[in-house]
C-alpha cells in the first residue's frame, strides 16, 4: 500500500512565520476582534482623516487594517496614494511590500523591497524581508549575501539564522541547515519553526533526536498538531508503531477530524498489523473528514482487497478515481484487481 506523507510546505510556513514574527501585519488582537470592533477602528482613523486629510501615516495605518480584513483593493489604494507623495521612508515602503505581496504583484514588492534597502541600508527588518524574497525567488546566493549583512549588524538575529537554515535545506546541505537552525535555538529557546525544522531534519536521517526537538516545540506549543503529526511519522518511518499509534491518538484527542492520523492509524492497523477490519473503522473516517480527498477511498478499497472482496474494492479504487481522476495509486490498484479476476477465470 502506498501512503502519501503529509509533508510541511516549507516556504509558505516560511512566510507566514516571517510576517507574524515582523509585525507588520494585523496583531493577534486584531485578527481575532469581532466585527463591530473592526468597524469602530476603521472609524476612528477616518474620523482622524477628517481633520487630518494630509497624514500620511493615518493612509498607512487604514491600509493596514484593510489588509487585516481581507479588503486588499482599499489597503492598494490607501498605499498608492501615499507612495505617490513620499516613497523613501522604510515604513511606507515596507507597507507597499505587504499588500503587493498580498495581491501576487511580486515584481512590485520586489522593486520596494529593492530600494527600501538601497535608500536603508541599516533597517534590519528591510534586509530580512529581502532575503524573504529572494528565497521565494529561489535566489539563494543573494538571500545569503543579505543574511550575512543583517548578521554583521545584529550576531543575535534569530531570524536571520533560520532563514539561513531553510535556504541551506532548499539547496540541499543539510548539515548546514541543522547548525543554522541549532544557532537559532541557542539564540531564541522559544523559536518554535526551527525546532520544528531541526525535527524534519533528524527525522530524515531517522535520527533519534528528532523526538527531542519535536518535544522542544510541544513545550512552546503544547497543542501543536504539527508536532504531534511529524513525531508520529518518525515513530512510524522507525517501526516504533506502539509509540506511532499512541502519538496520533493523542493528536485526535486534540482535533478528532485530522485527516492524516486517521489515515495513517488506517495504513499501520491494515498494512504493518495486518488487520484491515480494524484500518476500516480509520479509513471510513478519513471519509467522513474530507470525502473530497482520494486516500479515504483508496485506503477502504485496500483494506477490501486485503479481505478478499474484490467487487467493493473495485468500487471504493474507482470513487477514489472519481474524486481524482488524476489518482495514480488507485489506477494502479484497479489495475491489479483486473490481473486478479484474469487469473481467477
Amino acid at each position: 500500500m502506498h501512503i502519501r506523507l503529509l509533508l510541511l510546505l516549507p516556504l509558505a510556513a516560511f512566510m507566514l512565520q516571517f510576517s507574524a514574527g515582523c509585525g507588520e501585519t494585523a496583531s493577534d488582537t486584531d485578527k481575532t476582534a469581532p466585527k463591530d470592533s473592526m468597524a469602530l477602528k476603521l472609524q476612528a482613523i477616518n474620523d482622524k482623516l477628517l481633520k487630518d486629510p494630509n497624514n500620511l501615516d493615518l493612509y498607512i495605518e487604514r491600509s493596514r487594517h484593510y489588509i487585516n480584513v481581507k479588503n486588499y483593493e482599499a489597503a492598494l489604494a490607501d498605499v498608492n496614494r501615499v507612495l505617490k507623495i513620499d516613497s523613501s521612508k522604510a515604513e511606507y515602503l515596507s507597507a507597499g511590500v505587504d499588500i503587493y505581496f498580498f495581491t501576487n504583484q511580486t515584481r512590485r514588492a520586489n522593486e520596494l523591497l529593492t530600494r527600501l534597502v538601497e535608500l536603508h541600508p541599516d533597517n534590519v527588518e528591510g534586509l530580512l524581508r529581502l532575503a524573504q524574497m529572494k528565497h521565494y525567488l529561489r535566489k539563494y546566493e543573494e538571500e545569503f549575501e543579505l543574511l550575512d549583512r543583517v548578521l554583521r549588524k545584529d550576531v543575535n538575529n534569530s531570524q536571520a539564522y533560520f532563514m539561513k537554515g531553510m535556504a541551506f535545506k532548499e539547496t540541499g546541505d543539510t548539515a548546514k541547515a541543522m547548525s543554522s537552525m541549532q544557532t537559532a535555538v541557542e539564540q531564541d529557546p522559544d523559536y518554535y519553526n526551527a525546532w520544528i525544522q531541526l525535527g524534519l531534519i533528524a527525522a530524515a536521517k531517522k535520527d533519534p533526536m528528532a523526538q527531542q526537538y519535536y518535544s522542544n516545540a510541544l513545550k512552546i506549543q503544547p497543542q501543536s498538531q504539527e508536532a504531534f503529526y511529524h513525531l508520529g511519522m518518525y515513530y512510524q518511518k522507525t517501526q516504533d508503531y506502539n509509540r506511532a499509534l499512541e502519538t496520533y491518538n493523542t493528536l485526535l484527542q486534540i482535533n478528532p477530524s485530522h485527516f492524516d492520523a486517521h489515515f495513517n492509524l488506517g495504513y499501520l492497523h491494515t498494512v504493518e498489523l495486518n488487520d484491515p477490519t480494524k484500518g476500516m473503522e480509520y479509513f471510513n473516517l478519513c471519509i467522513k473528514d474530507n470525502p473530497k480527498e482520494p486516500r479515504g477511498y483508496y485506503g477502504l478499497g485496500y483494506c477490501y482487497k486485503e479481505k478478499g472482496d474484490i467487487a467493493n474494492a473495485e468500487a471504493m479504487f474507482k470513487k477514489a478515481l472519481e474524486v481524482d481522476p488524476q489518482y495514480e495509486n488507485a489506477v494502479l490498484e484497479l489495475n491489479e484487481l483486473d490481473r486478479i479476476k484474469k487469473l481467477g477465470k
